[in-house]
Order: C-alpha cells, then structure tokens, then sequence
C-alpha cells in the first residue's frame, strides 16, 4: 500500500512538474522593445531621410516614448496580429499613427497610407537586423 501511495506521489509531482512550462508571451510583450528608425519621408516622396537617434521604445503595458527631432514624446499602442496602432501625445496633442510590424520591422504612417502629405517612419527592432526600403 506504501509503495502504491509513493508511486502515486511521485507520478502527480511529475505531472505537476510538467505544467510549470514557461507561460505563452502575449502580442504585446513578444512586440515589445526598442525600436531605431531606420528612415522616413513623405509618401509622394521618393528620397528617404534619416534622424540620428529617433527611436521608439515600446513597453509591455501599451505605453512608451517616441524620440525624433530632439524631442521625446509619451505615447501608447497597441498590435493586432500585424496591424499597429500608436498615439503620440505632446503638450496636449495627440498624433494618430497606424502601421505594421512584422519580423521586427515596423512601418507606421501619421495619416493615410495613400496621401502625399503623410509621413512613413520605418523602425527596426533592436534585436532584428532587417531593413528595407519599400
């Protein structure tokens, strides 16, 4: 009976063992990070410029900071499968930004994709190497 009661002991810490796998990481923490622009430019252009040390940093929670231009701007997002969503928000104002991030690449537009006058910024993650024009 001692030996049947130890078995059965043994077999659930085992198993119990077993379901302290490592936990799934949600979309937003797998996307979070610190993202270095890569370039930008106005959709009707066909010149890509670069601003040393622009960045995003995107913490888990939904919130980060935006650096261009000298500035740094609080913001939060969101990531729905590859679709990207960010608010920039400074001295009251708030900028709208829509994209796509995949294999830590990420694209973001402050208006329609389509309109000259909008501004694509083109970031990379820290961690990933990729980057392309395009």
């Amino acid at each position: 009976m001692k030996k049947l009661l130890v078995i059965t002991l043994a077999a659930l810490m085992l198993l119990a063992l077993g379901a302290c796998g490592k936990k799934e990481l949600t979309p937003q923490e797998k996307a979070a990070g610190t993202y270095d622009l890569v370039h930008c430019k106005f959709v009707g252009d066909t010149e890509w410029q670069t601003d040393e040390g622009a960045k995003l940093v995107l913490n888990a929670d939904g919130t980060g900071t935006s650096t261009r231009d000298g500035a740094t701007y609080k913001m939060t997002w969101t990531i729905d499968g590859e679709k990207f969503t960010m608010k920039e928000t400074f001295m009251g104002i708030s900028i709208d930004y829509t994209g796509t991030l995949k294999d830590g690449e990420l694209h973001t537009y402050n208006d329609e994709p389509t309109d000259d006058l909008t501004y694509e910024y083109v970031y990379a993650k820290e961690a990933a190497a990729s980057s392309t024009q395009g």
